[in-house]
């Protein structure tokens, strides 16, 4: 397997708390149709303006660098970037560089920025492209905290674990086979399987991290939310009245402004040392 999709056996056994949650047909059906339109980008044309423009109008935006695994150690192939409706494939490669519009992006607040160990990725632009990486929202970490566990997961074991899919539906060729070149995309031309792997890949990415943050860690939130929205259930009108004046706490005991995710469970994520010790013993016990 690729550096970048390297297997942890630990990260695949069952979790200790459920989040699984298959795709929808209609989400299927997306996907399919979004895997149609990649738009693949190597010279500064008219789909890059577009691309650009597009990106911009996003609230948050989804991201994939191959390669990445090894942060500042790696020249950058390629930059995927998913929106609501398209995928752009920036051939970095091709390019030669990020130039300063799309560099502005990556480094604005906003759009957010979905994406799979930041820190990987964050060093990477640093280093190579002297930016710095802004509103990042990592897809790992939410992870960690929805299964209550911090062993490393890989993005696409991170999406066979959350959907229920299986790895071979997930992974390519070029990506498991025997080729360096073709595992870090460094080969040129891009490979048809490898563009839709990496719009696969940005794609779930995006739609799992909503997925964990309102399916799972909101979880409580929203048990919160209902039990406060029934707060005046069985009550007289009268009673009601009294207590729906401007300045009323009426019922705001059932808030609990103390509520962590980790709770008691002590909950921590790991370091970038802890992860990179674990994945260098996992590929020796693969020798």
């Amino acid at each position: 397997m690729s550096d970048s999709d390297d297997s942890f056996s630990s990260a695949l056994e069952a979790p200790l708390v459920d989040i699984r949650y298959p795709l929808g047909n209609g989400e299927v059906d997306s996907l399919r149709k979004k895997l149609d339109r990649i738009v693949l980008i190597q010279q500064t044309d008219t789909k890059y303006h577009k691309a650009l423009e597009d990106m911009r109008d996003q609230t948050s935006i989804s991201l994939l660098v191959e390669p990445s695994f090894y942060g500042r150690h790696q020249a950058t192939s390629v930059l995927a970037v998913a929106t609501a409706n398209d995928t752009y494939i920036f051939d970095i490669k091709a390019l030669g560089c990020i130039f300063p519009e799309l560099a502005r992006i990556l480094e604005a607040e906003q759009p957010r920025k979905v994406v799979h160990y930041s820190h990987r990725i964050a060093d990477h632009m640093r280093h190579k492209h002297r930016l710095t990486l802004g509103g990042i929202c990592d897809s790992f970490v939410a992870l960690c905290l929805a299964r209550q566990d911090r062993s490393p997961c890989s993005l696409p074991e991170a999406i066979s674990l959350v959907f229920g899919l299986p790895m071979e539906d997930l992974v390519c060729e070029e990506v498991i086979g025997a080729s360096e070149s073709r595992r870090n995309f460094t080969t040129r031309p891009l490979t048809r399987s490898q563009l839709r792997y990496m719009a696969k890949m940005v794609q779930l990415q995006h739609l799992m991290h909503d997925r964990l943050i309102y399916g799972s860690i909101c979880a409580e939130v929203q048990r919160m939310s209902l039990e406060f929205s029934h707060n005046y259930s069985g009550f007289r009108s009268c009673d009601v009245a009294i207590n729906m004046g401007p300045s009323s706490r009426f019922g705001f005991h059932l808030i609990d402004p103390s509520y962590k995710m980790n709770d008691d469970r002590g909950i921590t994520l790991p370091t970038p040392d802890e992860i990179e010790r674990q994945e260098l013993e996992h590929k020796k016990s693969r020798k």
